[in-house]
């Protein structure tokens, strides 16, 4: 590609993208189905007038990947929590091997041989990291059960993609030599051993600024990407590598996060818009194929997971909700597709039934985030899924003469606040916990507690909802907020909200108070400045709240709030 094809290349995409956000902000959608849409216009256009042709969109989707999977390793949070940890792993297993046997069988079947069955496979089994949890809104800690689970078995998937792309390589495309797979392993050993034992002291010496931050990643993407072409092994491997080098734990993961977001933001329309550009006319082989994809995407994967999560005795939300966050194909798979299409070992027909997959599945996503919660609750209540009143029951521990007592939800920052207010006033209370890493806190310091999920009328049913005097919601999520509000009872209730305009209308639905943490967090700095003023409070004191709050924050990780920011 020249400079020039390049140039004209990025000022169309962003050209597209500017206008495509502008639509989508001005009416509260998802950029990501107009990117892909616009994508193919943007493929017609290009060609027509001669901009671009496939090798250089190639060229463009394999950089947009390569920048966006290192965004994505930056913020990675791998497999939390011992029980959340070995059920996310047993569920990957199964649900690539099932899924996995089936695929491979079914690409023979077509006639197609081993390597491009196993393409085929890679492309039905694997679900998109990049595109699922930034629709779960990935910088929020306090998720629910059903994102954190399909989050830690993203995770094994993606690791899983990364040995299949050092081992295609080494293999493949190498023909035999071992020096991309050890070059592939050593880079992610240097990586992990520069995050463990450097990359703090470095934040420390840099003091936390932003723009050096930034650059730091920048270089070293930069440094992996080279040894990668070196080598001989694929960008995305030293772009993974790259990623999880600088990330970190709270509160340094905010500050990287926030540098690398200019460069996510920047490389997202490149590889959602080239993406829709690689689409050609598709033929009945590319549209039978591409069907069968569909099928593994949307029935045989979300399928196995919800049996296997079934098996391990999950609520059937979190199954369900759980598997239909893995309805997408990988970004791994378009790259693995791409470099074998480049090294020509791939069938033309299989690659454009890949993509054409691939965009629909990730068009569909946006559906299925956006109304999987509304359309399990229809099932439920047509009696399709059992209420797991029982379920919730076995787990929790709530006195049967408990009454006019205070519902807590969430054992978090907030939620241990409020609890020890009620202790202090000799109110009884229920907790519901629905994270499975404080659930050994709850069942340790809360006489009475429910472990279930919010959203659930199970739930609220084990807890005693209707004998309860007040509901505080302590998560800053407007829908566990609506779904506190929707419930006929009595009790008073009292939430959370992002900002003022979400807060009003949560007043509008009933809710007693909206606690809303810009305007408590002014008027609390104001009541400190006046303690200090009139002697109630001394500077040390003072220094001495100040330092044991930010040791509490340290401990328990950032609000929600926070994290949306």
């Amino acid at each position: 590609m020249s400079e020039f094809e390049f140039i004209a290349a990025l000022t169309l995409i962003f050209v597209v993208a500017a206008l495509l956000l502008i639509a989508a902000t001005r009416f509260s959608l998802p950029t990501v189905p107009f990117y892909l849409l616009a994508g193919v216009a943007f493929g017609a256009a290009g060609n027509v007038v001669g901009i671009v042709d496939e090798g250089q969109l190639l060229d463009l989707a394999q950089w947009g990947i390569a920048f966006l999977v290192f965004a994505f390793a930056v913020e990675l949070e791998p497999l939390e929590g011992r029980s959340l940890r070995r059920d996310s792993l047993i569920v990957s297993v199964v649900q690539l091997v099932v899924t996995g046997f089936i695929m491979f069988g079914i690409g023979l079947g077509l006639g197609l041989d081993g390597l491009n069955a196993l393409y085929f496979t890679l492309a039905g089994t694997l679900s998109s990291s990049l595109v699922a949890l930034s629709l779960l809104e990935r910088r929020v800690r306090l998720r629910s059960l059903h994102e954190r689970m399909a989050e830690s078995i993203h995770f094994v998937e993606d690791v899983v993609a990364i040995v299949a792309v050092l081992l295609l390589s080494a293999f493949v495309y190498a023909e035999g030599s071992l020096v991309p797979l050890g070059a592939g392993i050593a880079m992610i050993a240097g990586a992990l051993a520069f995050r463990h034992f450097l990359f703090e002291r470095f934040v420390t010496a840099a003091e936390s600024d932003v723009e050096i931050l930034m650059l730091t990643g920048v270089s070293l993407i930069i440094g992996f990407i080279a040894i990668s072409e070196l080598a001989g092994v694929s960008i995305v491997v030293g772009a993974f590598a790259a990623g999880i080098a600088v990330a970190s734990e709270y509160p340094h993961d905010v500050e990287m996060v926030d540098a690398i977001g200019y460069l996510e933001d920047f490389f997202t329309p490149i590889f959602f818009i080239t993406l829709g550009a690689l689409v050609s006319i598709p033929t009945l082989e590319t549209l039978g194929i591409g069907a069968l994809l569909l099928v593994a995407v949307f029935v045989l994967n979300p399928l196995v997971t919800y049996l296997v999560l079934r098996w391990r005795s999950y609520d059937s939300r979190t199954a369900t909700l759980a598997g239909y966050n893995l309805d997408q194909i990988s970004e791994f798979a378009l790259i693995i597709a791409i470099e074998a299409l480049a090294a020509g070992v791939l069938v033309p027909e299989l690659f454009d039934a890949i993509v054409l997959a691939a965009i629909v599945t990730m068009l569909g996503s946006t559906l299925t985030t956006r109304y999987a919660e509304a359309g399990f609750q229809r099932l439920v209540d047509r009696g399709v899924f059992e209420t797991d009143l029982e379920r919730v029951r076995e787990r929790s521990q709530v006195s049967d003469d408990l009454r006019n007592h205070v519902i807590v939800t969430e054992y978090d920052r907030e939620g241990q606040q409020v609890v020890e207010a009620c202790e202090r006033a000799d109110q009884p209370y229920v907790v519901i916990e629905s994270d499975p890493h404080r659930e050994d806190a709850v069942r340790e310091h809360c006489e009475n507690y429910v472990l279930g999920d919010v959203m659930t009328e199970s739930t609220w049913t084990v807890a005693n909802v209707d004998e309860a005097t007040l509901v505080v919601g302590t998560v800053a999520r407007e829908s566990w907020a609506e779904q506190i509000l929707a419930l006929d009872i009595d009790a008073d209730v009292i939430v959370r909200a992002v900002d003022v305009e979400s807060g009003t209308e949560l007043l509008e639905q009933g809710a007693l108070f909206v606690a809303i943490p810009d305007e408590l967090a002014a008027e609390r700095l104001a009541e400190q400045i006046e303690s200090v003023l009139i002697g109630d409070t001394s500077l040390e004191e003072l220094r001495d709240h100040g330092e044991e709050r930010l040791e509490r924050a340290v401990e328990y990780g950032p609000s929600d709030v926070d994290r949306l920011r």
